[in-house]
């Protein structure tokens, strides 16, 4: 595995002697329930390892019956979330881990859903039972609204007022509560050495003081962390700065400003607003000032600034390669959109290498070469080479030093590079080449495969309607679909239906109900392995709860003993590296890897 360097300079440490040499993908979208599917991603693991330190994926914790993006956080403890099962989450986090990839997790803990106003679940682990109770709930919370409520209903909140920005979506939690740091720190201990992830990104971190922060990663020790403080570059500083512990930072932050920057040179076809001005409103990127650029995480797009079907947010319109040429040649850790990502792979994983062959970090010096409206070039100097990036309409505009040889290169963007360093691109191209002609063959070499879903319901008649996602085709007809068999594990009846997937791509989607007009589930969507579920009625509505990790499969082997001993993932691609407690295809049946 990759050495991930911690960004976190805990209490051992006091002085700045380190640089970061990270790459980070930002592993979903905004309603990427399809493409964050935890299988679908494991079964990138070995192309994801290649090019990234790091990748940042949604809140793994059960949040309520729908597809959800995880920010209404319910539950720290339960897993099984809309991206898939625990097991599958754990599964995913060994297989990135084993290709050099380190999982960070998103957490949610500035705000907390309930059931009701203030009813929060109880949840146990390791023996010990942890719940968030009404005196959690900062007295301000909602502007008052929630106090109102407590009164009426004779509830009692905490004494503490916020001591950072509200949230009216759910309940504040109160970090100066012993119960709140009890639980919030028993949660990330979970998440980092049960679970298995390398760091954390803390979500709103505006909405409680910094300093709770500091002492969740002083407790936890993540080997990186980053915060969504969401605001000028003066206030982000000044986040950074209240994480310290001996005088040190304990967290980086996303640098938010570098991205209205690259955003507005890209919306006004103006490139010289990459130089930037001191006096600009918002202040200076981080990465653009030296004593904070080893605590900036770049990126020019995330789920929350995306274009999305029913809201533009704040999306790049154009020039999405150049505007991810320039975050890649320079400082900072650089987060890529998976948007960008999947539409982009060559280029991106040229980009990525031109970085690595320069050898930038965090901490690297770079000068601006030429500044216009058309295009905008600069010079980062890594730790094995110097790396121009020209941008714009007109890169070709700019007039390379005659000791720099292009690299690589788009309609808006160039990358060049000291001849010195330049030996090894030739072979870096060829084996992207040679890596981007192995996936097409092995898309083309697909195993097909089947998936079961079974539900154990305590009502009768049972009906499956089935779609997938061939344009949505109907596989047991029209609404209610049909009546599926049944079969007998350890002595219990259940209903089961078995569907092939032909293609990695390939998903269905179920609802079990008893009959037109009759109560039904939610959608169950993006299945391509085998689930488990217990149905019961309740409100008029089927309730559904997903039992996959609790129940024993029964065609899971451990071991094999017939003579082809190649392993599939659950996607049908070949693994050549499989992880310890994986369950893999062989031959048509699932295994169960019990080593590597």
């Amino acid at each position: 595995m990759k050495k991930i360097l911690s960004i976190l300079l805990l209490s051992g440490l006091s002085s700045l002697s380190f640089a970061q040499d990270e790459v980070m993908l930002q592993g979903f979208y905004w309603d990427s329930f399809r493409d964050t599917q935890w299988i679908r991603l494991e079964a990138q693991a070995e192309e994801l390892g290649r090019y990234f330190d790091l990748i940042w994926v949604p809140n793994s914790g059960f949040c309520d019956e729908k597809d959800n993006m995880g920010y209404l956080p319910l539950y720290y403890f339960n897993q099984n979330s809309t991206f898939g099962t625990e097991a599958e989450l754990r599964s995913m986090i060994a297989a990135f881990k084993a290709n050099g990839l380190g999982t960070v997790a998103d957490v949610v803990i500035n705000h907390h859903n309930t059931n009701g106003w203030f009813s929060f679940p109880a949840e146990t682990y390791n023996g010990v039972t942890y719940q968030l109770q009404s005196t959690d709930i900062c007295r301000n919370d909602d502007g008052g609204a929630t106090l109102t409520q407590a009164n009426k209903e004779g509830v009692s909140l905490s004494a503490n007022n916020d001591t950072g920005t509200g949230w009216d979506s759910c309940r504040d939690l109160d970090h100066k509560s012993g119960n709140v740091n009890r639980v919030v720190k028993a949660y990330l201990d979970f998440l980092l050495n049960d679970l298995g992830y390398t760091g954390v990104r803390y979500d709103m971190v505006k909405g409680y003081s910094p300093s709770y922060t500091a002492d969740y990663n002083t407790t936890a020790q993540p080997a990186f962390s980053v915060g969504e403080c969401w605001d000028g570059s003066g206030v982000i500083k000044a986040w950074i700065d209240g994480t310290q512990v001996n005088g040190v930072p304990t967290s980086s932050a996303f640098d938010f400003q570098f991205r209205y920057r690259v955003r507005d040179a890209v919306h006004g076809s103006n490139w010289s607003l990459l130089a930037g001005n001191p006096s600009d409103t918002g202040g200076y990127p981080l990465i653009y000032q030296e004593a904070y650029r080893p605590w900036a995480v770049t990126f020019v797009e995330n789920h929350d600034t995306e274009k999305r079907a029913n809201d533009n947010q704040d999306p790049l319109k154009a020039d999405t390669l150049a505007a991810n040429a320039y975050m890649l040649a320079m400082p900072g850790v650089p987060c890529i959109f998976l948007k960008h990502w999947l539409n982009a792979k060559g280029d991106l994983k040229r980009m990525i290498e031109a970085r690595r062959l320069a050898g930038i970090t965090s901490t690297s010096i770079y000068e601006s070469l030429a500044s216009t409206k058309d295009y905008y070039a600069v010079k980062t100097t890594g730790t094995r080479g110097a790396l121009i990036c020209v941008v714009g309409k007109t890169p070709d505009a700019y007039t390379v030093p005659s000791d720099y040889q292009l690299l690589c290169s788009a309609a808006d963007y160039r990358y060049y590079i000291q001849s010195s360093a330049y030996a090894d691109w030739d072979a870096i191209l060829a084996r992207i080449d040679a890596e981007q002609e192995a996936a097409r063959r092995a898309r083309e070499s697909f195993v097909p495969y089947t998936a079961t879903v079974r539900v154990k319901a305590d009502f009768t008649p049972v009906y499956f309607y089935i779609w997938d996602s061939n344009n949505n085709s109907q596989l047991n007809g029209n609404w209610p679909g049909k009546q599926p068999d049944t079969e007998v594990i350890d002595g219990e009846t259940w209903y089961s239906q078995t569907v092939t997937i032909t293609a990695p791509d390939y998903y269905f989607n179920i609802i079990f109900n008893q009959g037109s007009g009759k109560p039904q589930t939610r959608d169950l969507n993006y299945i391509s392995s085998d689930r488990y579920y217990t149905a019961t009625i309740a409100n008029d509505a089927v309730q559904v709860t997903n039992v996959t990790d609790a129940v024993a499969i029964s065609d899971v082997k451990a071991g094999s003993t017939t003579s082809d001993t190649r392993l599939f993932n659950l996607m049908g691609i070949e693994v050549k590296h499989p992880v310890k407690g994986g369950v893999y295809l062989q031959n048509g049946k699932k295994i169960w890897q019990k080593s590597n």
